[in-house]
């Protein structure tokens, strides 16, 4: 991750608050955290970071659906020659 990533956000708007990824450190850095009531608070107290977090959020989310779609077309199988030759 890049210095000053964002990450965890949908862990905060996921009903059961679960993370969609887990990180790993291979090398020393300086991790800083925030709990979600305090994410609560900063969301209700100012609307600039209100929205900046919505924005936050949205973009991983469809970040995350391209990553899915790129998987899934690379999985995918062509049918076998037979089927292909039957429905033509």
């Amino acid at each position: 991750m890049p210095v000053g990533a964002i990450v965890g956000e949908l862990g905060m708007l996921s009903p059961s608050h679960t993370r969609t990824q887990t990180l790993e450190c291979i090398e020393s850095g300086v991790v800083l955290g925030v709990s979600y009531r305090q994410v609560e608070e900063l969301y209700v107290q100012n609307p600039e970071f209100g929205f900046y977090f919505l924005r936050l959020a949205s973009a991983r989310l469809f970040q995350n659906i391209d990553t899915l779609e790129k998987r899934l077309a690379q999985t995918e199988i062509a049918p076998p020659a037979e089927v292909v030759a039957d429905t033509a």
